[in-house]
């Protein structure tokens, strides 16, 4: 494969990935409105004089707290992962100039 076409499918990875990025932005903003009415419409729901019902949202919210700080931790690994195979791919193709 000669150096052009190698940049060229380069350059359609980086731009794959651009577009990648921005979906997960969109769906990122999309789905955090969505939680935050689920989170009010069970505030709302919840008899705050009955301390089972209380409990019970308590755990629900630290339960998905750490779901969601998981799903957090595996975006940057995957992120830095990614960075470092591009960075690699970049110092392969400056050796070869």
């Amino acid at each position: 494969m000669n150096q052009a076409r190698l940049d060229e499918a380069r350059e359609g990875v980086l731009d794959q990935m651009e577009a990648g990025n921005k979906q997960v932005k969109i769906g990122f903003a999309i789905f955090a409105v969505l939680e935050l009415a689920l989170l009010l419409a069970c505030a709302f729901l919840v008899e705050w004089g009955d301390s089972t019902q209380v409990m019970l949202l308590v755990i629900f919210i630290l339960s998905y707290l750490m779901l969601a700080n998981g799903f957090f931790i595996l975006a940057g690994h995957v992120t830095r992962s990614t960075g470092r195979i591009l960075a690699v791919l970049e110092a392969q193709r400056d050796e070869r100039r």
